[in-house]
């Protein structure tokens, strides 16, 4: 990969991460499925005991959780590391707003919570671009709000 195609490979992946927060943070799963995500895309949440595979079980799974959920998701300084051609390695740098409703599944009496922390993920170049194979979220901080 000469500099103008790993440049080039940099914003895809960029623009990858964009299309995540943005169908994600609008609840448009056929855009995240298409945009975002390898067939076999794996999601992994700090919290969470187990990571969610394949993109075809994930996204109906986040679909469960996001159902009754406002969020607003924020990524931030990509460190980049291609591993080949074809893969890469990021730590997204991120910040996300969950305001959620009284039936969460996954933190009943929870109504908000505000993260800070990183995403640590691989992306791979397949023969429709640039799309994310994997995703860990971290956290550093959270705060919550619980209902009374």
């Amino acid at each position: 990969m000469d500099d103008i195609e790993r440049l080039a490979a940099i914003e895809a992946i960029k623009q990858v991460k964009a299309r995540y927060f943005y169908g994600l943070d609008n609840k448009d799963w056929d855009y995240w499925a298409r945009e975002v995500w390898a067939p076999e895309g794996r999601l992994e949440v700090a919290g969470l005991e187990a990571a969610v595979a394949p993109r075809d079980v994930m996204i109906p799974w986040v679909a469960r959780q996001m159902a009754d959920c406002v969020s607003i998701h924020h990524g931030h300084t990509p460190i980049i590391d291609f591993v080949s051609d074809v893969e890469a390695r990021v730590i997204w740098a991120m910040e996300d707003r969950l305001y959620k409703g009284a039936d969460d599944l996954l933190q009943p009496g929870c109504s908000q919570i505000h993260g800070w922390g990183h995403y640590h993920e691989t992306y791979v170049r397949l023969d429709c671009g640039w799309r994310l194979r994997s995703s860990k979220l971290t956290r550093l901080r959270t705060e919550r709000v619980f209902v009374s």
